[in-house]
C-alpha cells in the first residue's frame, strides 16, 4: 500500500475523461485506488460518481492510496494524470 499527497495541476482539473483514465489505470494494474480530500471526503476509483463529487479542480490536493499488484507503476501513472490531465 502506497500513500501520497497529489495536487491537481491539470488546468481542466480531474474531469470525466481524466477520471476514466485513472479508472483504467487501476484496473490494468489490479489496484484499488482511494482518494481523500482534506475535509475527509473520500472516493474510490471504481465509482465515477464518487470521484466527480470530489470536485477536484486545479489546485486541489488529495491523498491518494494505491494498493495492489503493481501499485508503484499505477501511482506514477496517476500522478501523470494529476499533472497533465487526460491529454486534452
Amino acid at each position: 500500500m502506497i500513500n501520497k499527497h497529489l495536487t491537481v495541476k491539470a488546468p481542466a482539473g480531474l474531469h470525466f475523461r481524466a477520471l476514466g483514465k485513472i479508472h483504467r489505470i487501476s484496473r490494468e494494474h489490479q489496484c484499488t485506488v482511494l482518494f481523500e480530500k482534506e475535509n475527509g471526503e473520500t472516493a474510490n476509483s471504481e465509482s465515477y460518481v464518487e470521484m466527480l463529487a470530489l470536485c477536484a479542480i486545479l489546485g486541489t490536493t488529495l491523498q491518494v492510496t494505491v494498493d495492489g499488484l503493481n501499485e508503484t507503476k499505477a501511482l506514477e501513472m496517476i500522478q501523470e494524470v494529476f499533472e497533465n490531465g487526460a491529454g486534452i
